[in-house]
């Protein structure tokens, strides 16, 4: 862990939850596991207050512990562990929330902060703390249904009591549970075993489609019988009458899901963090060739949305064109031009995809495009994005038109490069950016020809060579000639190693979010007598008390504000494609 993480963290966490939780965290971010009696003592705090503050960080997933038996009386310690990838997501909870009322509606919403805001809770609590109570009947039906969609849609989760475990404490304790079956101690061979076999098993829970915590309810009918519940074709609930199939849609009613007022549920962020990635997909193609290319990969993702539960998942389900095709928004805008890298800049997709009168072109909409037309250019632009250097849409099969996939391991790569490339771009200019892309096409290339394929001379190359390598974005490999490995007498290989190179990344986000949450605090200081003028009755009620130097002030205080929040903003979208929707990196 970075120095600069571990301090926006803390100071994450002191926003949230107050100076004790915070003292509480920071010892756990410090010194790593530590017992309740060891916390005590390296806090210098109470032992009430820090439990009161375990509570706290547990019952909103910051803490997570685990019970191990030492000494020969085999006496229960419990050890905690802080996991500061929780605490970090606090940055991205506007965008969270945006979404969450984008997809489910005010009342979705409503439902999903109160979640959010006090940790693991019942979904009667929350009816309770909305007050729901009080409001019309229409109102609750809108309430329970968009609770039912947030739990199906796993925004939130149901909580078990093995949640609050790392996962790699449950392996450990499932391990020694095996190993105390064995009555000799076990070959390295069978350890194997027994581990494949565990990991196997995570694997299945993982892939469970299941819902906890949703119940299907079968309506009655008027003559008092009950009628039964089948699944349609498209994969959806319904309920129908005794003698009828339900399948044509026309005498099934869709069955009622209720959400269990007694289960408890946590926000799924690690759901959540997949509607950003795809975001961000969308943006990529659309900004690298039109919107019409980010509306068919954007097609793509909703197809496969609702069974991708995190960003481990590697790759998609196979879609067909079809279903690309039926997901396509009727405005979406097919007919723009498009750069495909080609000899010909700009190709008009339309004229190219199309023939006959009546075709819409270079004008941004689909015009009076036909049903065949329109699939002709949905076509057009899925060879586009197919034939993407990136490699994230892979055609997997010709049938049927074509049968289609997203690589999300080659999404979450490209997104990768880009955002440091930017980074680097920001931080060191456009000739180490190039540098940066040049060996990452090539590989292994020694000075020369890295200032060869970059077109700059050897001498400029070489310091910002020795720039990029000392920031921790590039590294070099040692080919001896000799057998004395003498300096003078060997090859060096530059290269890019993407393991140290996101490290750095990392590293200078963290260290630019520490920055702008420094940079914050000095405004709000400047200007600290001013804020707490502002807050007084009088001067609340009435803003002509202010003279004009001091309303000029607060707007360029507010200003500041809104610049420095969009910063870290952007910032934490770099941490989100440099790190966290990597599937290497993604949580269960």
């Amino acid at each position: 862990m970075y120095i600069e993480q571990a301090n926006l963290s803390k100071r994450l966490i002191r926003e949230c939850y107050g100076p004790i939780v915070e003292t509480v965290a920071g010892v756990l971010i410090r010194d790593g596991r530590l017992p309740l009696g060891l916390l005590i003592k390296n806090t210098k705090l109470s032992a009430r207050e820090v439990k009161q503050a375990l509570v706290v960080l547990i019952q909103h997933g910051v803490v997570t512990h685990a019970a191990s038996k030492e000494g020969a009386g085999g006496r229960m310690v419990t050890y905690y562990s802080a996991n500061t990838r929780v605490v970090l997501r606090q940055q991205r909870l506007g965008l969270y929330l945006a979404l969450v009322e984008e997809r489910m509606g005010k009342e979705g919403v409503a439902v999903f902060r109160t979640v959010m805001e006090n940790g693991i809770m019942s979904i009667g609590t929350v009816k309770e703390r909305l007050g729901s109570s009080e409001w019309s009947q229409a109102a609750q039906i809108k309430l329970d249904a968009a609770t039912s969609k947030l739990v199906r849609e796993r925004f939130i989760v149901a909580v078990a009591p093995g949640d609050t475990v790392t996962r790699i404490d449950k392996t450990m304790e499932a391990e020694a549970v095996e190993l105390d079956k064995l009555a000799v101690l076990p070959t390295a061979k069978e350890l194997l075993t027994i581990r494949r076999m565990l990991n196997d098993r995570a694997e299945q829970e993982y892939s469970n489609t299941s819902v906890v915590g949703i119940k299907r309810v079968a309506e009655e009918e008027a003559d008092g019988h009950v009628s039964k519940v089948v699944v349609g074709p498209d994969g959806r609930t319904l309920v129908v009458a005794n003698g009828t199939n339900g399948t044509d849609g026309t005498n099934g009613n869709e069955s009622q899901d209720t959400v269990d007022q007694t289960q408890c549920f946590r926000v799924y962020y690690d759901r959540l963090d997949v509607f950003l990635r795809n975001q961000q997909l969308v943006n990529y193609f659309a900004d690298k060739y039109n919107a019409g290319a980010g509306a068919i990969v954007k097609a793509m993702l909703r197809i496969t949305e609702s069974r991708t539960k995190t960003c481990r998942d590697r790759r998609s389900e196979v879609l067909s064109v079809a279903q690309v095709i039926n997901q396509l928004p009727q405005d979406a805008p097919l007919a723009d031009a498009v750069d495909t890298g080609s000899d010909m800049f700009f190709q008009d997709l339309a004229a190219s995809a199309t023939s006959g009168n009546g075709t819409a072109k270079g004008g941004g909409g689909n015009g009076a495009l036909t049903p065949a037309k329109r699939t002709e250019l949905a076509f057009a632009l899925l060879e586009v994005v197919r034939a993407d250097a990136s490699g994230i849409v892979v055609k997997v099969d010709d049938r049927g038109g074509g049968q289609y996939q997203l690589n999300f391991d080659r999404a979450a790569s490209a997104l990768r490069d880009q955002s440091l490339d930017t980074l680097v771009h920001e931080k060191f200019g456009s000739l180490h950016a190039r540098i940066v892309r040049v060996l990452r096409d090539k590989q292994k290339l020694d000075e020369k020809s890295v200032a060869t394929a970059a077109m700059m001379p050897i001498a400029a190359c070489r310091e910002r060579l020795h720039d990029l390598a000392l920031a921790g974005f590039i590294d070099s490999y040692e080919i001896a000639r000799t057998v004395d490995r003498n300096p003078s007498r060997m090859f060096y290989l530059w290269y890019i190693n993407p393991q140290k190179q996101t490290r750095a990344a990392m590293r200078y986000i963290f260290k630019s979010m520490t920055n702008v949450f420094a940079r914050l605090d000095k405004e709000l200081a400047a200007r600290a007598p001013l804020v707490a003028k502002t807050k007084r009755a009088d001067v609340a009620a009435d803003q002509s008390l202010l003279a004009d130097s001091e309303k000029n002030e607060l707007a360029a205080l507010s200003a500041a504000q809104t610049r420095l929040e969009v910063a870290n903003v952007r910032l934490d979208g770099m941490l989100l494609a440099v790190h966290d929707i990597s599937p290497e990196h993604a949580s269960f």
